[in-house]
């Protein structure tokens, strides 16, 4: 019995794994993308934005978008909060539009994540847009 219950393991994860190899022939594995409120496979960094980003565009459904930098950027206007990072040629700007700022400062590495719009090709909006502290666990 031991026998047949661990083929039956061994002939599902075989199943797992070609269907899982399946769906990665049609997005790459390291994207930074997820829908929404779903957590990337791959958290890019500023010097590879341009790149993880030069084909997508911001469409009718929301996708979020996962970077990690240090904060060039850090206000609060009473209501929301602003996150800027990334910036520095060529990676384009990005904008994490928030509720809080968590006592984040300019300069702390942080990890942003939210619905992905880009204006324009050097400037990226979060909005929806959650931050994080890399050490941090993910709520």
């Amino acid at each position: 019995m031991p026998r047949r219950r661990m083929q039956s393991l061994v002939m599902a994860s075989l199943m797992i794994g070609s269907v899982t190899g399946a769906s990665g022939q049609e997005a790459p594995d390291r994207t930074p993308f997820a829908d929404p409120d779903m957590h990337p496979s791959y958290r890019a960094q500023c010097h590879e934005v341009r790149e993880l980003t030069k084909d997508r565009e911001t469409g009718e459904t929301r996708v979020d978008f996962s970077v990690t930098g240090a904060l060039a950027l850090v206000h609060f206007d009473g209501t929301l909060a602003y996150l800027g990072l990334c910036g520095t040629a060529p990676a384009p700007k990005v904008l994490c539009v928030t509720y809080q700022t968590n006592d984040m400062k300019v300069g702390d590495v942080v990890t942003v994540a939210g619905g992905y719009s880009r204006p324009n090709p050097d400037f990226i909006v979060l909005d929806p847009c959650l931050a994080q502290r890399p050490d941090e666990t993910a709520q």
